[in-house]
């Protein structure tokens, strides 16, 4: 049990190290259009879909409906839902409970000033002390550009109640903002003409 616990563990660095290493390859010109920020996300459960559903003596999964509240150069509200999935533990007698989760919705808010309705993809880790992981956003501002970003997530979190709020926990984030430039009349219509 100790080796899957780990197994699961490394799963979710690996995507840490993979979303770093990507955006460690952007190129030097990016970083100009390249928005940093910070602020805070309050995850709040607002009903179950369906479990919990007991995988084994060890394993308990459920899915939720969340709210998750950004608030900083992310503000706005998301409504998700969410997969999480319990595992107990036992190692030299001393029992060991964590929770993995991951969830998708759509965000509604602004971002950097913008109006923004992006898709939101999450991830991460949590126990009775703390919650980390990870987020992706990409969408259309108001304007009609392009947003791309990630962020980190990471704080204390109590356990959350149906209908009650969590603790807020802070986030860290890259973004970027693409505009949409193309001459229309420049494009290629794939008509050949004799």
């Amino acid at each position: 049990m100790r080796i899957w616990a780990i197994a699961i563990i490394l799963a979710l660095l690996a995507t840490v190290v993979a979303v770093t290493a990507a955006n460690a390859t952007h190129a030097t010109h990016d970083d100009d259009d390249r928005n940093n920020g910070k602020g805070t996300i309050t995850f709040t459960q607002t009903g179950t879909v369906s479990g919990p559903t007991v995988l084994n003596d060890h394993t308990t999964k459920v899915t939720v409906k969340e709210t998750l509240t950004f608030t900083g150069n992310l503000t706005g509200t998301a409504l998700a839902i969410e997969r999480d999935v319990t595992h107990t533990i036992t190692d030299e007698g001393k029992t060991i409970t964590f929770t993995t989760f991951h969830g998708h919705g759509n965000f509604t808010g602004t971002l950097n000033s913008n109006t923004v309705k992006l898709h939101l993809r999450y991830e991460g880790v949590k126990n009775s002390t703390f919650t980390r992981g990870n987020f992706v956003v990409s969408g259309d501002t108001s304007q009609m550009n392009d947003v791309h970003g990630e962020g980190h997530f990471r704080g204390g979190l109590t356990s959350c109640v149906e209908g009650s709020g969590c603790s807020a926990v802070n986030y860290t984030m890259h973004s970027h903002v693409a505009t949409h430039t193309e001459d229309t009349e420049a494009r290629d219509d794939d008509r050949d003409t004799d």
